[in-house]
């Protein structure tokens, strides 16, 4: 899965039975009351491609935690689920530790309102999945995504033993050299990018040894 995010995206020349794409639908900022703020770049993919829309949701300095905030961010994350030709929905919200109870209510509220069929997906920080019977347990998501990128003197700190973070990464395409192919065996891999995906990169995806020569394309 690649992930694509606020910057013009030609996709095009994805093999569509390779790999699918994780676009940024929205961002969702959270104060008192909710504000969207929906893709501005243009992105185009091939014809049947798997899509997840992506939202992207950040806690303001205002933030208050009410019924009413959380019924209007589940609102805001079931619109973009509702987006043409999307296929599931995945939740990026770094939340903190007070800001939990919240988002677990949030990501019921949206499970219950999805259609039937989509995939709903979340993204995780590696701290959280390393925790034994932690707040991850229970939610109703399909797979947490433990973002294995940007960790600096922490790479390799977390052992996961969370079992909703076990099935999928995520990796950046500009630290590949830091995890071994044995820790991704038989995982969904999701790919950040940090500008814009190159054909170079779309081409090395499409082969067969993609990760090995996604390090000669960057």
């Amino acid at each position: 899965m690649l992930w694509a995010w606020e910057e013009p995206e030609d996709l095009r020349q994805l093999d569509a039975r390779q790999a699918g794409v994780a676009f940024l639908a929205e961002r969702v900022f959270l104060g008192r009351d909710v504000r969207i703020v929906p893709r501005r770049q243009a992105i185009l993919t091939p014809d049947g491609v798997y899509a997840l829309a992506v939202v992207r949701v950040e806690a303001e300095p205002e933030f208050a935690d009410s019924p009413e905030l959380r019924a209007r961010t589940a609102e805001a994350l079931l619109k973009a689920a509702g987006l043409p030709h999307v296929r599931g929905l995945q939740v990026d919200f770094d939340a903190t530790a007070s800001q939990h109870e919240f988002y677990a209510d949030v990501l019921r509220r949206v499970r219950a309102g999805l259609p039937r069929g989509q995939s709903f997906t979340m993204t995780a920080l590696v701290s959280w999945c390393a925790e034994d019977r932690g707040w991850l347990r229970g939610l109703p998501v399909d797979a947490a995504v433990p973002m294995e990128f940007r960790l600096g003197k922490h790479v390799g700190q977390w052992a996961l033993r969370e079992p909703i973070c076990a099935g999928s990464v995520g990796l950046a395409t500009d630290e590949l050299e830091r995890f071994d192919a044995g820790s991704r065996a038989g995982k969904r891999i999701y790919l950040f990018a940090p500008k814009p995906w190159t054909a170079a990169q779309i081409s090395a995806v499409n082969g067969e040894r993609f990760l090995a020569d996604l390090r000669g394309a960057n």
